[in-house]
């Protein structure tokens, strides 16, 4: 296991800061995109870390413990209240367009269901009295 030191962690912080990564604006149908299997509702600090992912794969950082624990201290120690409120904001537009989304991708994996039978003594002895 990797254990890197918190030294370590804020240089390769600022290695990811420095690429304006909170200065930028986010479309959030493009990182929405890259959450579509994600079952759980986006916080702000997730739709950071959805920015700083691919900042860390341009700077070769792969772990996904490491990029959490850079994404915290970004989120800690780098950002105001201001970017917080955007990042929150951001999540809030990504979970409402994987919410509008969710309806049809869960209709075209339902199964489809037998039609229900009429249930007469015979079928009611055959079925619900067999173990099968």
């Amino acid at each position: 296991m990797n254990i890197i030191q918190m030294s370590e962690i804020k240089r390769l912080s600022d290695q990811v800061l420095n690429s304006g990564l909170l200065r930028q604006n986010y479309n959030a149908n493009d990182l929405a995109r890259t959450c579509r299997r994600c079952s759980y509702e986006l916080t702000g600090f997730k739709a950071l870390q959805l920015a700083v992912i691919p900042e860390c794969h341009r700077n070769n950082i792969r772990c996904s413990r490491t990029i959490k624990q850079i994404t915290t201290y970004i989120w800690d120690d780098h950002t105001t209240r201001t970017d917080k409120e955007y990042f929150i904001g951001l999540a809030s537009q990504i979970n409402q367009i994987l919410t509008n989304q969710r309806p049809y991708r869960t209709v075209r994996k339902r199964f489809r269901r037998m039609p229900d039978m009429e249930h007469t003594p015979l079928s009611l002895t055959l079925f619900y009295g067999s173990n099968f």
